[in-house]
């Protein structure tokens, strides 16, 4: 008696639902933040996803997280954390994909999160190459590789036991 073959091949998906960034940067603005179009946007999102993980066990799952000109401040990256913990979806991601909509330059990783602000004078360093002038906005991810690490770095912080992957769209 033998078995029967199985062959199972995995694959990985990019999901990319705009509203979540929308949510964490435009609460105040009635189109986004009004309550049903956030629960519509949690539920519906945290269903897919879910819905997505059993139906598939063998496909990864990366998140669309925006890209760094949009939620690399501090104050966005931490509404964002807040929003993806609150859908309760974590355990069925792989991580999260950057820079799928709007595009910011990869760069270079720089050895510290506010390298490149202006109180640290390193505007110099290639790290700290800036074409769209969020430096000066004190965002300190002003490239996608840069952004990459801090949102990783948030993510873990914020939702115990997920240490999410990164891919970023260049």
């Amino acid at each position: 008696r033998s078995a029967a073959p199985t062959c199972q091949t995995g694959g990985a998906t990019t999901w990319r639902p705009d509203s979540l960034p929308n949510l964490s940067t435009n609460r105040g603005d009635p189109r986004c933040g009004n309550p049903a179009t956030v629960a519509a946007y949690t539920e519906g999102i945290a269903y897919a996803i879910r819905s997505i993980a059993s139906a598939t066990r063998s496909v990864t799952i990366y998140l669309d997280a925006g890209h760094g000109g949009w939620l690399g401040w501090k104050n966005n990256m931490q509404d964002f954390v807040k929003t993806i913990r609150g859908l309760g979806v974590a355990q069925h991601l792989r991580g999260f994909a950057t820079n799928v909509a709007g595009y910011q330059a990869l760069g270079e990783i720089c050895p510290e999160y506010d390298w490149c602000l202006p109180s640290q004078q390193h505007s110099g360093d290639a790290c700290c190459y800036d074409p769209c002038g969020l430096t000066a906005e004190w965002n300190p991810s002003q490239n996608e590789l840069n952004y990459a690490l801090h949102l990783r770095k948030a993510m873990s912080e914020g939702i115990p036991g997920f240490e999410p992957h990164m891919i970023i769209d260049t």
